[in-house]
């Protein structure tokens, strides 16, 4: 059975939680790191107004992002959120 598809959203922070150059670009530059994701408005401004103590714990990264922990959890675990650096892009 095929998994779900995830949203960018969380693979982003997924990604960032574990990936602490691609952090770095998105703390650094977010408009730049965040072009061709999917994101709703909400999940833009949250990404947006991420700083380096939004990923202190995963208590703060679900404060700073919305996300329950099961959320943030999934989005750490998921396999995709291992694969990209932000600014690679896939064709297809």
């Amino acid at each position: 059975m095929a998994q779900a598809r995830v949203r960018d959203f969380l693979i982003l922070i997924g990604h960032t939680w574990m990936c602490l150059d691609c952090r770095r670009k998105l703390l650094e530059d977010p408009e730049a790191t965040l072009i061709g994701h999917k994101l709703s408005e909400f999940e833009r401004e949250r990404l947006l107004n991420l700083t380096d103590s939004s990923f202190r714990t995963m208590m703060d990264l679900e404060a700073a992002t919305g996300l329950t922990a099961d959320e943030v959890s999934l989005a750490v675990d998921h396999p995709r959120s291992r694969l990209r650096h932000l600014g690679t892009r896939v064709r297809g």
